[in-house]
């Protein structure tokens, strides 16, 4: 055993890795089959694993396509509706440039205000109701104030700039203009 020792060390000490011994291992032909019948298995399972991870990689890839298919073709619709109102601007420009009788380019300018605002309430935006109304921080941005004794603080006087919300959800707050009576503001507008 000593002897055994000192030639694991000795190769160790050289550098040499040894290898394990191989084992012997006896078996009945019952366990031999058992064994071989685990390892088939193992095998037909491992073989199912791949073609699931296969299919699941090709369907993760046809997803990404769809996905990047939809948002380049997202607006497809939007579009297609909105050509008869291009083409009808296009028109008007064309008469406009050749009319002598201003008050039909005006009408016709007016259908196609008409034409692009019942597109844009059929796609769900909503124009932001301004003048008469009162102020509301979620809808309006004040850009400007005026003083005005016989009007309320925050009644909005004028519209600056429209604002939207499609379906519901602000785009864009309205610029206006609104009342401000208060001394403190106008204090401070004073005080500049």
């Amino acid at each position: 055993m000593t002897h055994s020792k000192n030639n694991k060390n000795n190769g160790r000490e050289n550098g040499e890795a040894k290898a394990p011994e191989e084992m012997k291992v006896i078996l009945s032909a019952q366990e031999y089959e058992a064994l071989k019948a685990k390892a088939d298995e193992r095998d037909v399972f491992h073989d199912k694993y791949m073609r699931a991870h296969a299919e699941f990689e090709n369907a993760r890839r046809r997803l990404e396509k769809d996905k990047m298919d939809y948002l380049k073709y997202a607006n497809e619709s939007f579009v297609i509706e909105l050509l008869p109102i291009i083409d009808n601007l296009e028109m008007a420009e064309k008469h406009i440039k050749e009319a002598k009788d201003f008050k039909a380019v005006q009408e016709g300018v007016d259908m196609i205000q008409l034409q692009i605002q019942g597109f844009l309430k059929d796609i769900g935006l909503e124009r932001i109701k301004t003048v008469g109304e009162n102020f509301d921080p979620h809808l309006h941005e004040p850009v400007e104030t005026e003083h005005s004794e016989g009007k309320s603080d925050g009644l909005i006087v004028s519209e600056l700039k429209p604002g939207y919300r499609l379906n519901g959800k602000l785009l864009r707050p309205a610029s206006v203009k609104i009342v401000k009576n208060s001394k403190e503001e106008t204090d401070t507008n004073d005080g500049r």
